[in-house]
């Protein structure tokens, strides 16, 4: 299996080279103020596609979620 990452100017590019020798491409495009939710689908893009198969009672699974920071502090509401 073969990835490439490549950057462009408002995002990623993601190819995938097949055991048969065609390629696939796959794109993360940056989203003003919507980012953080476009690259979690781009990671569940991959997970889902070319990821290990996991269920329920897998001993191991991989999670992908979105956390606030461990500095950070909610505006208070007054």
């Amino acid at each position: 299996m073969k990835f490439e990452i490549k950057y462009a100017k408002n995002g990623v590019i993601l190819e995938y080279l097949n055991e048969d020798g065609t390629r696939e491409k796959f794109v993360y495009q940056e989203t003003e103020g919507n980012e953080i939710e476009a690259f979690v689908d781009f990671l569940y893009l991959i997970l889902e596609n070319y990821g290990p198969a996991t269920s329920r009672y897998s001993p191991k699974r991989i999670y992908i979620r979105v956390e606030p920071g461990d500095k950070y502090e909610p505006p208070s509401k007054n």
